[in-house]
């Protein structure tokens, strides 16, 4: 019987996440996964997390209930102090948006920032929810390239240029992940960051700023955010407790212009009301004693570990000039450039030897649906090192070694 249900315009538009589709290659028993950009289960805070839901027997009332679209405000008034020194102020309770997320923050800016047509300038290569998110509200991409010290920022202005002249129109948004970049994992340099928003305020666009690995930096120094370099209200910044703590909990936030975070949060009305309210107090309970400082001490030495395990199984495994990298300060991954053979072949290959990986493609815009900029992810693959024990780093990477030898 035919389906009495007509999808609209925007469904039929939609596609289905190509990561999402390549983890279903990945379940197979045995199979060694460093696909998935997953933390580490084994430091989650769980007893931790277990005492915190004692809160609930003093503010169930609250817990239980529809709360404040904007956020719990005694987990707003964590964030106001948890920012303060990453953007050099602490932010006001009506420039803070809780959500569900950090995805839904990105689409809660494309509802109230995009119209269908619009250009989202993105780096090459960028995070496919934020793309998968973009593209969903009708916008195409106008890439900027990378390099070890992320977007390539001088070139930015003859890519704006260069949409204008075949547009006709200017890019409404600026996407940057500035910190350990999933996938490259790289860092925006300091004066990239000066660059970016000074080129953002001249030209009037501004600047998505997301930051879920900030905190997971296990060496080096901490460089400035751009919200912290400039005065300009263009600037929009978003962070998450899904790395720094648990991803089951889907409590993000989102600092900016207050007038735009109120926009955000009238989106937000029609979406979901407000984020769960047991997760909010949870979280404010488990920060309010304590406790997040310490486990970022801890999780950073834990990820530290997991990526020299890493390094060094790359180097000792990987026949000689098969592929290169740089060795990431934090975050979760190591950004492979192969030498002579195609990623998604290679996928293949190391599936049926029991690792499994993302393709670089998956990073990419489609070329179809990309304004300005290249669009070419077939000699890279991204490599998790996060969720697989030191033994299966050490495996899948001697398994991804004979892959590449049959190539």
């Amino acid at each position: 019987m035919p389906s009495p249900f007509r999808c609209s315009e925007l469904c039929r538009a939609m596609r289905p996440s190509p990561i999402r589709e390549l983890f279903k290659l990945t379940q197979r028993p045995g199979m060694i996964s460093f696909a998935g950009g997953l933390p580490d289960p084994a430091i989650f805070p769980v007893q931790q997390f277990a005492a915190c839901a004692e809160a609930l027997a003093s503010r169930g009332t609250v817990a239980l209930q529809y709360g404040p679209t904007e956020g719990y405000g005694e987990l707003v008034a964590v964030l106001q102090e948890l920012m303060r020194g990453p953007l050099g102020r602490s932010p006001s309770a009506a420039e803070i948006l809780v959500a569900s997320g950090s995805q839904q923050v990105m689409d809660l800016a494309g509802r109230v920032l995009l119209d269908r047509g619009d250009i989202v300038v993105v780096e090459a290569p960028t995070y496919p929810g934020a793309l998968h998110t973009f593209r969903n509200c009708g916008a195409g991409f106008a890439t900027v390239p990378c390099d070890g010290d992320g977007m390539q920022v001088d070139l930015l202005p003859d890519i704006l240029q260069q949409c204008r002249r075949t547009t006709g129109r200017l890019p409404k948004l600026i996407y940057t992940i500035t910190n350990f970049s999933n996938p490259s994992g790289a860092c925006l340099a300091t004066a990239r960051r000066q660059q970016l928003a000074e080129i953002a305020e001249r030209w009037g666009i501004p600047v998505f700023e997301d930051d879920p690995y900030g905190e997971l930096r296990h060496s080096g120094e901490p460089l400035p955010t751009i919200f912290s370099l400039t005065p300009w209200p263009g600037v929009l910044y978003a962070s998450s407790f899904s790395k720094i703590l648990a991803p089951g909990v889907r409590v993000a936030w989102v600092v900016g212009d207050a007038t735009l975070v109120r926009a955000m949060a009238i989106a937000k009305q029609g979406v979901d009301l407000c984020t769960s309210m047991v997760s909010q107090v949870l979280v404010a309970e488990y920060c309010r004693r304590g406790h997040l400082l310490a486990h970022l001490e801890a999780i950073r030495a834990h990820y530290a570990r997991k990526s020299a395990l890493m390094a060094t199984a790359l180097r000792q495994h990987l026949p000689a000039g098969a592929a290169s990298w740089h060795e990431p300060q934090g975050g979760f991954f190591f950004w492979l450039e192969l030498a002579a053979t195609d990623s998604r072949s290679l996928f293949h290959r190391a599936v049926e030897n029991g690792v499994a990986f993302l393709p670089g493609d998956a990073f990419f815009p489609e070329p179809g649906e990309t304004v300005v900029g290249s669009c070419d992810g077939s000699h890279f693959a991204r490599l998790c090192f996060t969720f697989a024990s030191g033994e299966e780093i050490d495996e899948g990477c001697r398994r991804l070694a004979l892959s590449l030898a049959k190539s």
